[in-house]
């Protein structure tokens, strides 16, 4: 995924599918009745020289410039030149996608992933402590500090330290230091951002799971307690300076297995479709403010999502003949996304040409004489 939003598209169907334009816009019959293709995404074409509005895997290869939209819930009151009025269903649509401005095209698949989650987990092995580090210990009153510094608290001015001291006791062993430090660690349940666990002489760290209100609307973004350990041992008994002086014990190791998470796991595609109101003018969210105004999130919690990511820098001039480029980005998620992946993937492998060339006019006098 990439810091920037532009559009978010979400579909709950069991099976990703395209509807025609002429489908999506179907006369309803009434503003409260959801259309029969709520949760189907709609390709259209936007050349000039186009055979046919409707974008498939036969002829997306040929088109230059597409918008993807998703067929929403909501609908508009059309009154047409006859009086009549009608009620289409409203389409989340994304900007125009030019197939030479195409960055990156990258697609996840929720079956590839056999562990979607797991957390930061740190093993502090004493079973290969020095013979002569553990007579130390052994003696009792030596201290041995557990530093834990924790990266994901955006809210801290610096990398958040906790200190954990655990004071030898007399013919300590590396079973009962280990099993020990777990204890103190655990005890601490105020300010607990993992949990510790002992075994045959190996301490294991494992971080706690974010605490949120568990909402589709929620402010509380998800994310992972991410950190890394230190230990060090301090001899009191020591004869001056050394009596403060830190120490790495003998024969310790300390080994880090990073956490991972699905990228498309439902609340990060929560976070992304909540994120992305922001470019459709929608700012206030439930900050704690009223009225609160914006579209019903489609995001649901415990599903699994496949995603497809589309990136793209669609060229402007701007003012005095100077070309820019803009940052746009399209995701799709949803439970099946064989459907649309047909479609994006003739797109983007197709014939791209430069959005400076124009058409050629015979080939357009003869696709629309």
């Amino acid at each position: 995924m990439v810091n920037y939003v532009n559009t978010v598209l979400v579909s709950n169907l069991n099976a990703s599918a395209i509807a025609t334009y002429a489908q999506a816009t179907t006369n309803t019959g009434a503003m409260a009745t959801p259309s029969t293709h709520v949760g189907k995404f709609v390709i259209v074409n936007c050349d000039a020289n186009a055979d046919s509005l409707d974008v498939t895997a036969a002829n997306a290869g040929n088109a230059q410039t597409i918008k993807v939209g998703i067929v929403t819930k909501k609908n508009n009151r059309i009154v047409l030149p006859n009086g009549t009025t009608e009620y289409r269903p409203v389409i989340k649509w994304s900007n125009e996608i030019k197939a030479a401005d195409i960055k990156s095209y990258s697609i996840l698949t929720a079956s590839d992933w056999t562990n979607k989650t797991k957390e930061d987990t740190i093993a502090i092995d004493f079973s290969s402590l020095d013979a002569n580090q553990l007579n130390l210990f052994a003696e009792g009153g030596k201290r041995i500090i557990v530093r834990l510094t924790f990266k994901d608290m955006p809210h801290r001015y610096r990398k958040w330290t906790e200190s954990y001291e655990y004071v030898t006791a007399e013919n300590d062993t590396k079973n009962s230091i280990a099993d020990n430090i777990a204890n103190m660690i655990n005890k601490e349940w105020k300010r607990a951002r993992v949990q510790a666990s002992a075994n045959a002489g190996v301490l294991t760290l494992v971080a706690l799971p974010y605490d949120d209100d568990d909402s589709v609307d929620s402010l509380s973004w998800a994310n992972k307690v991410r950190f890394n350990a230190n230990i060090y041992y301090t001899d009191p008994a020591a004869d001056g300076w050394e009596s403060t002086n830190k120490h790495f014990p003998t024969g310790v190791t300390i080994t880090k297995t990073p956490g991972q998470q699905y990228p498309a796991e439902a609340k990060l595609v929560r976070d992304r479709e909540a994120w992305a109101m922001g470019y459709q003018g929608i700012l206030n969210r439930g900050e704690g403010t009223w009225p609160i105004i914006k579209p019903d999130m489609e995001t649901q919690l415990g599903a699994d999502y496949d995603a497809i990511t589309l990136e793209f820098e669609n060229m402007y001039r701007a003012a005095d003949d100077i070309q820019r480029k803009t940052k746009q980005n399209l995701e799709i998620y949803c439970h099946d996304t064989s459907a649309i992946k047909a479609v994006l993937d003739a797109f983007v492998s197709g014939v791209q040409q430069d959005e400076n060339v124009l058409p050629n006019p015979q080939v357009a006098n003869a696709t629309n004489p």
